[in-house]
């Protein structure tokens, strides 16, 4: 259980800082407050969508290369806040089932998520400091980074509630963003709501889901507000493997002048995940709800407390010249018991970005544009490790005090040129320093600190032939280790503090698009991609010790379609085809060359219809399937393919003033047992993570 100690002092410290700003929201959500004009019908369609949005006229990607989606030269994906916000919302995977070549595994029902994009992160599902962490994926929020700088991401500050839209770079983006980032997703809030509002979320579940959110939205001349405060409770489907979080977001977006735009972004967590870990086959199939007894003994868990202040400002230095900074600084309290030790860590996250633009004959049918930017950022703090009491909680004996620091620091330079407003070509180049150090402050001293450095280039071609969009491109990708997988092994381990024998992972990405309109009403995008990634490294022992797996080859083929044929009925479907293959890789285990690449299936699928029954109601039926894997670079350890199935409803009235929305969802409708994620080689055989069984939910918002 979440100590109410922990939440009582976070609260305070988040409710002193926005008190003001609360104040003023609620002022202005009073009746006769809003400044701007909306008729009626705007304030259904705002609770419907649970804001109150402007109708953009085409659907606008905001990361370093903003622009039209319909024109960009990259799989990109943008997904809408109703994809996922009549769901449990207990984690990112709600808003990603249904993107090509994403595969989003929630590891026990909870917050704690697989992803998987392109066969980008999959390494990180072993048991070394990877629950409630994921590897290889750029995660952002609002443009801030919520990725650490070398390569992790834990999830504390990735709750759904208050995100407008999703948006999904599918293909290797190290050239503009740096490292670990095989592929970025950014979780936008929306900022353009044209009048005040509040919003009351309640939705609860099987095994004691219960969350309650509420959002405010204020409005003063150009200035937007909004804050998100939400609370979580999940007793989990599993044993030990419960969560409660307490997550506040407030956001502010004002004009300083006519060519100045200044954002402030605040963010509080406290957060407990009991985790229940991997099982052997026999286990999940004779009593999947049980845990790994081995977490039991040791009650694994973690529990967060992170706060985050972050700055962003745009200025417009003439009508051709523009630049955009953000800083950011985010402190962190941490404890764990994982690994027969508990950790203590107190860590601050600092860090910030500069980006200077200029556009090229803006007015032109050929023109272009021209970018270069600096990205910094810098973790740091102290490890208290302690034994652990035989209930699982902090020893007495302190048996190791550490200070380990990252930096990644990188430069980009990107040109594009439009021909024609036909011909897109564009070109990037990124260098990159990452950089570590790692001091013992008890004996025996193996201070050390380590640099990974890298030049990653990117060229794309696009062409525009009517509704459809054409494109090829070719990017490099880099993706250095992180702390937990450069510890030493032996007999390195008496030596120094960082594995000296581990080099970056580098990657080569080849990929062929297109996507478009094919008639009114049916929207498609397929890209096939060919991926060659050196130095790629593996788990072992349960993530112990890593090494480098040689060279692997991913092809692949995704596509998605979205069909509307009529006023009432929607479907939606994606699909992935994959070949993941070890090229070179031996060790004293043995020789894998011609394995199947550990973890990655090689098909996965989801499809959604939904059906208007009336003005009010619409019901909706989703399916979701994944192929066979192999959970070990021997390919002896299987997970079967799996298919399942949910049902949902949700009907929403107008009450007056009042905007009602209520939702009922059922999933894996069928009860179907399957294996929602798996650990890499397994410990002691145990390397199932069993799917959630049937399970309900059902939810009530109240606009105004």
């Amino acid at each position: 259980m979440l100590h109410t100690h922990v939440i009582l002092r976070l609260l305070p410290l988040a409710l002193f800082r926005l008190a003001p700003l609360v104040g003023l929201a609620l002022l202005l959500i009073a009746p006769g407050s809003a400044r701007a004009q909306s008729s009626g019908s705007e304030a259904a369609a705002s609770a419907v969508g649970d804001t109150a949005v402007l109708v953009l006229p085409e659907v606008v990607v905001t990361g370093r290369a903003s622009e039209p989606l319909q024109n960009a030269p990259a799989a990109i994906t943008v997904v809408p806040r109703s994809r996922f916000m009549d769901k449990q919302g207990l984690s990112l995977k709600d808003g990603l089932t249904l993107v090509p070549g994403v595969l989003a595994q929630s590891r026990a029902g909870a917050q704690d998520t697989r992803i998987l994009i392109r066969g980008f992160g999959a390494r990180g599902s072993g048991e070394r400091s990877n629950n409630g962490v994921m590897r290889g994926i750029r995660v952002m929020s609002d443009g801030i980074p919520i990725s650490e700088p070398d390569g992790r991401t834990s999830f504390d500050l990735t709750d759904l509630a208050g995100v407008d839209r999703m948006e999904v770079q599918r293909s290797n983006a190290s050239a503009l963003y740096g490292n670990a980032s095989g592929g970025v997703i950014d979780l936008q809030s929306n900022m353009r709501f044209d009048k005040p509002f509040l919003t009351l979320r309640s939705r609860g579940g099987s095994f004691g889901l219960f969350k309650q959110n509420v959002q405010i939205g204020a409005a003063i001349d150009r200035s937007r507000l909004t804050t998100s405060i939400t609370g979580t409770t999940f007793d989990g489907w599993r044993e030990h493997s419960s969560t409660q979080a307490f997550l506040l977001q407030s956001r502010l977006a004002s004009p300083l002048s006519d060519k100045t735009n200044l954002a402030v972004m605040l963010d509080a967590t406290a957060d407990e995940f009991y985790y229940p870990g991997a099982l052997t086959p026999a286990e999940a199939d004779s009593a999947p709800e049980q845990a790994n007894p081995t977490y039991v003994s040791r009650n694994e868990r973690r529990q967060n407390q992170v706060g985050r202040l972050a700055f962003k400002v745009d200025h417009e230095v003439s009508d051709n010249h523009d630049f955009s900074a953000t800083l950011f600084a985010e402190p962190k309290v941490l404890h764990r018991s994982e690994r027969n030790r508990f950790r203590d860590f107190n860590r601050y996250h600092i860090g910030g970005s500069f980006l200077w633009r200029t556009q090229l004959n803006e007015a032109k049918p050929t023109h272009g544009t021209l970018s270069a930017g600096l990205d910094e950022a810098w973790q740091d703090g102290s490890i208290l490790f302690y034994n652990l009491t035989p209930e699982g909680n902090r020893g007495t004996n302190n048996v190791a005090n550490q200070r380990e620091g990252a930096n990644s620091a990188g430069a980009f330079l990107q040109g594009e040129m439009v021909f024609n407003n036909v011909w897109n070509a564009r070109a990037s180049v990124r260098y990159d320093d990452v950089w570590y150090l790692s001091e013992n402050r008890m004996e025996p001293n193996l201070n050390d600190d380590k640099h990974f450095t890298h030049v990653t280039p990117r060229v794309s071609l696009g062409r525009i032939i009517g509704r459809q969009n054409i494109y090829v491109s070719a990017a490099g990708g880099l993706e250095s280790p992180a702390f937990n997988e450069i510890d030493p092994p032996a007999p390195y381990d008496t030596l120094t503090s960082l594995n000296p024998i581990l080099d970056p992972t580098y990657s080569n990405t080849y990929e062929i698009g297109m996507r478009g309109r094919a008639t009114d009403g049916l929207n498609y995008e397929v890209a096939g991609y060919f991926i060659e990634v050196k130095n790629d490294l593996v788990p072992i022992d349960g993530g112990v010790t890593w090494e480098t797996a040689g060279k692997t080859e991913r092809k692949g083929v995704e596509g998605s379609l979205e069909w509307q044929p009529g006023d009432r009925l929607s479907i939606t479907a994606m699909g992935t085809v994959s070949s993941n293959e070890y090229v070179e890789y031996e060790n004293e285990r043995g020789d894998f060359a011609g394995n199947q690449v550990a973890a990655l299936p090689e098909w996965f699928g989801s499809g959604l219809v939904e059906f208007r029954v009336t003005k009010g109601l619409k019901v909706h039926g989703s399916v979701e399937s994944v192929g066979m894997l192999f959970a070990d670079d021997a390919n002896t350890q299987e997970a079967d393919a799996w298919t399942i199935g949910s049902v949902g409803a949700d009907f929403t009235t107008l009450l007056g003033g009042t905007t009602l929305r209520l939702f009922g969802l059922v999933q894996n409708v069928t009860d179907a047992s399957y294996t929602a994620s798996v650990f890499i080689n397994g410990v002691d055989g145990r390397y199932i993570e069993p799917g959630v069984e049937r399970n309900m939910t059902v939810g009530l918002t109240l606009g105004w």
